[in-house]
């Protein structure tokens, strides 16, 4: 089984602006919609469309609980989620306009999670997961856990053999790497983050990528937006160029990739086919307005347009 795990989930309000969003100016709404945000969510989303089982757990607040969940099960998504009372799930809001240069967040904190909260969740992991299931961690920590307690939930998914996924930053990716997960993916801001050290070229990403390979992460995917990604695995690194499209929305694009990914792993795929599906989904996902939209068959004759080369030992 696959699960999901979203500590900070929200849901997306997304304006459309009709023009270019300006200020001193009375901006137009086109229209507007809600959303699935919360980035675990989203290859929840991904892995449901692909048809490949898996459940969505994490946090959620009891007062708009009800939305969040009709649109998860709209998607078709299994959902566990631990309901903390009394605590409303965030808003995000999604501003688009018709510039193409992609979005405008405005997100909320979260609500604070109570101890208890935290230990339902620890105890749901600690009893679901099993030996060979994936468990993805992705997106921000809520107000109240730090570092040490998000390795807790770690361990408790990892203890029977769950292979953990990462998307995360920051203190909770340091503190995370000492479980040796199966795979981590953050941007090369977090990743120069993690690694201490402001890196330029491709080279100098694959020498850092290298180390964590060395230290037992199975794969490290470094993403960089428009310029595709970086991925390492056994000996190599590869240099991702991802296809040129009409960008709409770019929120979400990262976690499609992990959905993507996540699915190429489930299916065995050779790691040159995985890679190229889950770029082509991702860049799917940019022309699409919704925050969790994307398109398999746009992605299929993407695909070929994927740019895979091994960097250099």
């Amino acid at each position: 089984m696959i699960y999901t795990v979203t500590l900070n989930t929200a849901i997306d309000r997304v304006i459309y602006i009709d023009g270019i969003l300006s200020r001193k100016k009375n901006n137009k709404v086109k229209r507007t919609f809600y959303d699935i945000g919360g980035k675990a969510t989203h290859v929840s989303v991904v892995l449901s469309r692909l048809r490949i089982p898996n459940i969505a757990t994490g946090f959620v607040g009891e007062k708009n609980k009800e939305k969040l969940m009709q649109l998860l099960e709209e998607k078709g998504v299994a959902c566990d989620f631990i309901a903390q009372a009394g605590c409303p799930t965030r808003e995000t809001l999604v501003i688009l306009d018709d510039s193409g240069e992609g979005s405008f967040m405005i997100t909320e904190k979260g609500f604070s999670v109570h101890g208890d909260t935290l230990e339902k969740l620890k105890r749901k992991l600690s009893e679901k997961v099993t030996e060979g299931d994936f468990a993805v961690f992705a997106g921000s920590l809520p107000p109240g856990l730090d570092g040490d307690q998000y390795r807790e939930l770690l361990q408790a998914a990892a203890e029977k053999g769950g292979k953990l996924i990462l998307d995360t930053t920051g203190a909770q990716l340091r503190s995370a790497i000492r479980l040796k997960p199966y795979a981590i993916k953050p941007n090369e801001d977090e990743f120069q983050e993690l690694v201490g050290k402001r890196l330029n070229a491709p080279d100098e990403y694959a020498s850092e990528i290298k180390k964590l390979l060395q230290a037992g992460i199975e794969y490290v995917i470094v993403t960089l937006g428009k310029k595709g990604s970086l991925v390492g695995h056994g000996d190599e690194v590869y240099r991702v160029l991802p296809p040129k499209v009409k960008e709409v929305n770019d929120t979400g694009c990262g976690d499609v990739f992990v959905g993507g990914f996540v699915a190429g792993l489930h299916q065995r795929f050779p790691l040159e086919k995985m890679i190229r599906f889950a770029t082509a989904l991702s860049a799917s996902k940019a022309e699409q307005p919704e925050s969790s939209a994307f398109s398999p068959e746009r992605a299929e004759q993407l695909e070929g347009e994927v740019v895979i080369r091994r960097l250099p030992a």
